[in-house]
């Protein structure tokens, strides 16, 4: 069934294309005319632009994915995360193309096929298929393509993680490394018992003040005036009175047609490497011959031997109405040429050699003017809230340019309200400035330092925004009594760090020397030898011990005869830990064939670490982060 996408996907390109050409085109005077505001990118890689759009999506993405997590990273971190994924994902697509990975029509329809979601007892449903698509909103053109691309990335990963491998005795040595247990003892010093005797006077906060001054900033920030041009507004306001949309049927009748469709049953023979097309057409040619003498029926030839799986597991029934102007044009042209229960003689199309029976004809049809009033309306609105946006955009930006001091002249022309924004920074806005593209206009050094009217900058298509800053606050010193506080605290908990530090390594070389936890007791009768924690036997995952202390206690000395090896940790809080290795226990070696694949798995995953390390070494690459 779904080896006839590969036949419409010609049709959706073609749509695709053309839907590509007319959004710019309807902004003539808007995009070319008004030129700037328009696209942003993200980064350049190879000459290639990275719509900043892409990167935000991206982003999106990697928040829904961490959920809760997000919050405890950063939102640049988190930024520069999607940019290097959208840039890697661009330089991999660039690879593809160079060296000429590409998935085949069957394999995209097996990769469909095989979704579990999308089965009923262990088979392709095509009803689930249609549904996920309509909630997709996708065509199944589009689906088919990224579904292409996927796989054609999985080739390329594939290719350079097939070629790592892992012997049976590496794979042992690491998993007795892996497996090694440590017997340890721990003992913390926490950072924030001795922030208690510290007292900061007020020459080191003062002092630390006039040091770090830049860090004790306000931001600078705006308030912005603006004028908001959105066709889906002018649409809403659009009256639709059934006069005038009786006129506009009357007008556009031939676009409420019912258009001609068939449904079709085919059998495919695919010409996808290795088969030779003179074997293919023999065969073809003999399968027709055995329907045409009864020997065989239809729906038999089509389940045994069609590559289209998913119809020939319907006995090539297509489970969908055909209508001209979607599919590849030589099954057009056989389709819509036979009559009702007809059966073509083998053709050449693009996806290989077919047969095809036509089953039913719907002839096309006029659609009344009460069944079509919905989409009636709508593209009504649509087509006059279309010009409304071109008028209404290209006055704006002609008087805004002229008259760039002011944005009410323009506005006024267009019937449009000023409206004003609340206090934005360059890095965080609300309403339309949560915009990036907003923001990096607001800031700009033609709009911020010289005052003038922006250039239409696009949010959306058929959404565009002019703007000027309305009020100016420059970003100034924060008094020293208001970050006082801070600084205090910030201080005092340096202090307390070092001085953690401090008794720790005087604690470390006591324990070294007496080899006993009893040394602390005499190194400092204040502590509580009680405090020790002996947690037993660890193994490198799977405990509950910060990361710094597993890291420290497996790069610690295997103990000798007995004797206890001694280390520390410093946390990420400033708390300082003394570790006690009293034992080492080795890992079993087993290797099953899971833990080959695993390991495997992991080098090929550095292979392409390293191999996209090295596309972005050898690329010409300029990020644009601000853009994000």
């Amino acid at each position: 069934m779904l080896q006839t996408i590969h036949d419409k996907a010609k049709g959706w390109v073609a749509y695709i294309v053309i839907g590509l050409i007319s959004i710019p085109f309807a902004l003539v005077g808007v995009n070319s005319y008004l030129q700037g505001g328009g696209n942003v990118n993200a980064a350049t890689v190879n000459g290639e632009d990275v719509p900043a759009v892409d990167v935000q999506n991206q982003l999106a993405q990697i928040r829904r994915q961490l959920g809760q997590f997000a919050a405890s990273m950063g939102d640049e971190q988190l930024k520069q995360m999607a940019l290097d994924n959208v840039v890697n994902q661009t330089l991999m697509r660039q690879k593809i193309a160079e060296q000429g990975y590409r998935a085949s029509a069957q394999e995209v329809a097996a990769a469909i096929a095989g979704m579990d979601f999308l089965q009923t007892d262990g088979k392709f449903d095509m009803t689930k298929y249609q549904a996920f698509l309509q909630q997709q909103r996708r065509a199944q053109g589009e689906f088919e393509r990224l579904m292409r691309e996927d796989l054609t990335q999985g080739q390329f990963r594939q290719g350079v993680t097939g070629t790592a491998f892992v012997t049976r005795d590496e794979a042992g040595h690491y998993q007795a490394l892996r497996n090694q247990q440590r017997e340890l003892e721990l003992f913390t010093l926490k950072a924030t018992d001795f922030e208690g005797g510290i007292s900061i006077p007020d020459d080191k906060v003062q002092a630390y003040y006039d040091q770090n001054k830049a860090d004790y900033m306000t931001d600078q920030r705006v308030r912005l005036a603006y004028v908001d041009v959105d066709q889906s507004q002018l649409a809403a306001g659009i009256e639709a009175s059934d006069e005038v949309l009786q006129g506009y049927y009357d007008e556009h009748a031939s676009q409420y047609v019912t258009p001609e469709s068939r449904t079709v049953s085919r059998i495919l023979l695919s010409l996808e490497p290795p088969a030779r097309e003179e074997e293919v057409k023999k065969k073809i040619d003999a399968l027709y011959q055995a329907i045409q003498s009864g020997k065989k029926t239809f729906e038999e030839v089509a389940k045994a031997e069609s590559d289209d799986k998913l119809s020939g597991a319907e006995g090539g029934d297509m489970g969908e109405d055909i209508v001209a102007g979607d599919w590849d044009p030589e099954f057009e042209k056989v389709v819509f040429s036979l009559e009702a229960d007809t059966l073509s003689e083998p053709f050449l199309s693009g996806s290989g050699y077919e047969l095809v029976r036509v089953n039913t004809i719907k002839p096309a049809r006029q659609k009344h003017f009460e069944e079509a009033r919905a989409q009636l309306e709508s593209d009504y609105r649509n087509a006059q809230a279309e010009e409304l946006f071109i008028d209404k955009a290209e006055s704006l930006q002609t008087i805004a340019y002229e008259q760039s001091g002011d944005l009410a002249p323009a506005a006024q022309a267009a019937g449009l309200p000023v409206q004003q924004s609340d206090w934005i920074t360059a890095a965080q806005g609300d309403g339309i400035a949560a915009n990036p593209k907003v923001r990096a206009a607001a800031f700009s050094e033609a709009v911020l330092q010289e005052r003038r009217n922006s250039e239409a900058i696009e949010l959306a298509p058929s959404h565009v925004v002019f703007l000027r800053v309305l009020e100016e606050e420059a970003a100034k010193q924060k008094p020293l009594d208001e970050v006082k506080a801070e600084i205090i605290q910030t201080l005092t908990r340096q202090e307390a760090r070092m001085a953690a530090a401090d008794e720790g390594k005087k604690l470390l070389a006591s324990l070294e020397q007496g080899n006993d936890w009893a040394a602390l007791a005499a190194a400092s009768p204040a502590l509580n030898v009680d405090a020790v924690e002996k947690l037993g036997k660890i193994g490198r995952s799977g405990n509950q011990l910060d990361p710094a202390i597993v890291s420290a206690a497996f790069s610690m000395a295997h103990p000798q005869d007995g004797v206890t090896v001694w280390s520390n940790a410093v946390l990420g809080n400033g708390d300082y830990v003394i570790i006690a290795l009293k034992a080492v226990e080795a890992g079993s070696s087993e290797v099953t064939d899971q833990v080959m694949s695993t390991y495997s798995s992991q080098l090929g995953n550095r292979e392409l670490g390293a191999s996209l390390k090295a596309l972005r070494e050898s690329a010409d690459i300029e990020l644009m982060p601000n853009n994000i």
